[in-house]
């Protein structure tokens, strides 16, 4: 037994030097056991792990939305919509026994002062009487509303207001200001929410299949499972380089006695495609499964 771990010992130290005069990645086939009967070495697989990045815009109209035209001469979305996009994928090299679709990181920005994605400022308007006014009439006033902000806010900027307020008080009124002419503007242009997700696939690879389905993105519903039927399909995409050669070692015949069998991962482009569009930024990993085998002398065999 120890006479066959010092073997593979030797073997792999051989492997490592033809991998740094080759800038090959190469590994001895076949299992191996230490001398406690563990497995060691196994034949060699990659395994590819793969981080997308959804991104959810969701649009909810304001109250007054369908007079921003009329009081306001700005055209805002009169239907909620909700829309999604695979906006980043990142790809490495990943462990076998990683778990798929682990959802790891959320990020919600709402464009809002109240930073609320669901809830409108409750604006008082003006009441000359105990009548309940109307929605438009509501409207009119919070657009009156908006151009008596406007205007106070340039007397202060112009110093046409005579308050005299100067430096850090000037900014601070400036923004107490500007925060109120947002809470009245998304009653007629409403809000717009960006959530941001991230979700990490882990795929391994057989040998000579160079597209793999990791799921689907359906532009109104999101992630879908790869076997969902609707949605734009997203793929890795493997593209192997030229056959890897020794440049420095002689590769002998499998029958030679003294022969030794390695592996010869192919040094591939990876990428992410949605649909027919590529998302991300390419990575280069070694991938065994569209290598080779070689064969070389085994330098611990005695001649």
């Amino acid at each position: 037994m120890k006479r066959v771990i010092f073997f593979v010992a030797l073997a792999l130290c051989s492997v490592a030097n033809i991998w740094a005069q080759n800038n090959t990645t190469c590994t001895v086939i076949g299992a191996h056991y230490n001398s406690a009967g563990d497995l060691v070495i196994s034949d060699p697989s990659t395994t590819i792990q793969v981080q997308l990045t959804v991104e959810k815009v969701q649009t909810i109209v304001g109250p007054y939305a369908k007079y921003a035209q009329k009081f306001l001469d700005v055209r805002p979305a009169l239907v909620g919509r909700t829309s999604y996009t695979v906006t980043d994928a990142k790809i490495g090299l990943a462990q076998p026994n990683a778990k798929i679709d682990v959802k790891n990181h959320k990020h919600t920005c709402v464009d809002s002062y109240l930073g609320s994605d669901t809830d409108f400022a409750r604006v008082s308007t003006e009441r000359t009487s105990s009548t309940i006014m109307s929605t438009e009439d509501a409207a009119q006033q919070a657009a009156q509303a908006i151009f008596s902000i406007r205007r106070h806010r340039m007397e202060l900027i112009t110093g046409e207001a005579g308050e005299n307020v100067f430096g850090a008080g000037l900014k601070d009124a400036l923004k107490a200001l500007d925060k109120k002419e947002q809470e009245y503007m998304e009653l007629f242009l409403g809000k717009k929410i960006t959530t941001t997700t991230t979700h990490t696939y882990t795929i391994p690879l057989a040998v000579n299949i160079t597209e793999y389905n990791i799921a689907r993105i359906n532009t109104q519903t999101g992630l879908q499972p790869a076997t969902a039927t609707e949605g734009d399909v997203i793929k890795l995409s493997l593209t192997p380089s030229a056959e890897t050669k020794f440049n420095y070692i002689t590769e002998v015949e499998p029958t030679n006695k003294l022969a030794v069998a390695v592996r010869i991962a192919n040094i591939s482009t990876c990428s992410v495609v949605v649909g027919e569009t590529s998302v991300g930024n390419t990575a280069t990993l070694p991938i065994y499964e569209l290598g080779r085998t070689a064969y070389i002398l085994n330098p611990a065999a005695k001649k």
